[in-house]
This record gives structure tokens, sequence and C-alpha cells, in this order.
């Protein structure tokens, strides 16, 4: 089961993927953690607001998270603050893929007579909130989020919601994932949907680099680089090969989780010299010499995994 520790939870949008932890321990349900206060719960209150996310709330931002509570996962929605400087707002989420087991357990707001609609049929949800000045508005969803998850979450704020009452706006989208001293919070496209998912990020990566030993002008040299999938998702990645930083090849490769593949290339260099080649973000130095001028320079070069300072860019396939 992915938990906070296993890092195993990312949010998806476009070209970009940011891993995240769930907040929390397990030691509290999440209807305590959220805390939401109406006329009719004890305590009471008329600002129908969640009291127990308060350190969690912005003024004018729409967050996101998972809670890790006692019972299991679930994705915690808060939009602005309460007892802030928010003129109100509104905001519409349509929701696909939720799991089956599971169910909206805090619908902030859910009395009657109330402005937000929350329109639910099995694994997919529309809901819009308005709220007005110094009150906040969220929701949560609970079950099935401790097994796969492939969940999307497509928004609309503002004037682009389904329907506004009240004048404030919504000026940041966020996620927040927890860390070791509490959590931190990555703002995400406000027009583009997201995927949440329970396989992590992909981690592509060229784990390997080797070039000829013996290198003259005017020479067919051969470049090889293995490629690595390291991640627990299918990814297809561009892996450029460089010289001094000019492009001479170019593949487009596709890994399953744990799959490995290498490519091959040749190029020829005219003039001699010191060049730097390059896969991915690994590099070797090399040199080129006329014919019949002693080789100055090195044997066959690998970098190894042991190496890796960073990863590829990735184009996710959805």
């Amino acid at each position: 089961m992915p938990s906070q520790s296993d890092g195993q939870y990312a949010v998806v949008q476009g070209d970009e993927c940011v891993t995240i932890d769930p907040l929390g321990n397990g030691s509290q349900s999440v209807e305590a953690f959220y805390d939401y206060r109406t006329p009719n719960t004890a305590p009471r209150s008329y600002n129908y607001s969640s009291y127990g996310t308060t350190h969690l709330q912005e003024d004018d931002t729409s967050s996101l998270f998972l809670y890790e509570g006692r019972d299991g996962i679930s994705l915690v929605l808060l939009h602005d603050q309460h007892a802030g400087d928010t003129a109100g707002g509104a905001v519409t989420m349509e929701f696909t893929g939720l799991p089956d087991a599971g169910e909206w357990v805090i619908e902030d707001d859910g009395y009657e007579g109330r402005d937000d609609e929350f329109m639910h049929d099995r694994t997919s949800s529309r809901i819009t909130w308005v709220y007005t000045d110094g009150r906040n508005d969220g929701a949560v969803f609970r079950g099935g989020l401790d097994d796969d998850v492939e969940l999307t979450i497509d928004p609309a704020f503002n004037d682009a919601a389904d329907f506004r009452l009240y004048e404030g706006t919504i000026t940041d989208w966020q996620v927040l994932s927890a860390t070791e001293n509490g959590y931190e919070r990555t703002s995400l496209d406000m027009t583009e949907p997201i995927e949440i998912r329970s396989d992590g990020c992909p981690s592509v990566s060229v784990t390997e680099l080797e070039i000829d030993d013996r290198v003259t002008t005017g020479e067919s040299v051969a470049i090889t680089a293995t490629v690595e999938n390291a991640g627990q998702r299918t990814a297809t990645t561009a892996v450029p090969i460089t010289v001094d930083g000019e492009i001479v090849d170019e593949r487009d490769v596709t890994l399953e989780p744990g799959e490995t593949t290498t490519l091959s290339t040749t190029t020829t260099f005219d003039d001699t010299g010191t060049y730097t080649v390059a896969a991915g973000d690994r590099t070797m130095t090399m040199s080129v010499t006329g014919s019949g001028d002693e080789m100055v320079g090195f044997g066959v070069v690998a970098v190894s995994l042991a190496a890796l300072a960073g990863v590829l860019l990735i184009r996710y396939r959805q």
C-alpha cells in the first residue's frame, strides 16, 4: 500500500510530474482533521467552513492533497481561507476515475438550501463551490485510494466555473506534499487538468555511455547509450545525443517499468581536438587526432548508474 514514506503518488499535468506524499500519520480520522462546522455541528459555526485545516489554507488559493487518516488515504480539497481577506469565489471541478470503493465523506457545503452543487455518478463527479467573503469551501473523498489510482481532475476557476455568485478570485492552484519538516506547495496550471496516480513519476535515465577508444579525423565513430526506466510506469522519452552541445542524433524510446534498451549512432570528426559527447545527462570527454597521430586519450569510457545526477526530460504517455 502506498504510504507517506513510499513516495508512490504523483500529480501529472502535461509534461510535468510531481511526486507527492500524503499529509497525516494515520492517527486521526479525516473528518476530525477537516473539522467542518455548521450551525448543526458541535462545535457549531455559521461560517460553514473547515476549521481543522486553517494552517493549510491560503487566500485566493485552491489547494489539494492526500491525507493519511485512521481509515486510509483521502483526497482533500480546500478553496480559499476561512477568516482571511478573500472576497469569496467560485470553483468547478470535474472528477473522473474515482474509485468504486470510495465516497465523498465531506461535502462542504452540504446543508439544505446550499449554493454549492455536488453531482455524483459512480466513478465521476462534478462539483461547483461558491462561497462568500471570509469563508472557505472544499470536500473530502475517501476509499479506494490505497489501491491503484488514476484519477483526473479538470478545473474551472472564477468566470470559467459553472456559475458564480461572488466577486472573489482564485489566483493560484496548488498541490501539497508532506516533507520531513511539514509540507511543500507546488503551483499548477489553472487551465489544464491533472492526473493523480499511484504509480509515481517515470524515472528514465541514461545509465551508461560508450564511445570508440581510438578516434581519428574522418573516421566513423560509434556512440552507444544505455537507457533505463527505473520508475513504476511506462514512459516515452526523447534521448538526444550531442557533441559539444549540438545534437547529432535523437531517438524516442518507450520503456516499460524496469526495462532497459541500448541506442547506437555514428558520427565523424573533421578536426582534431577535444570534444564533449553527451547522451541525455551522461557526458564524456574524448580526443580526436589526425590519422597517423598518436592517440591522446581515453579507453572505452562508461558512465555508470552510480554517477547518476539527474533524469531526462520526459514526455508522459497518457
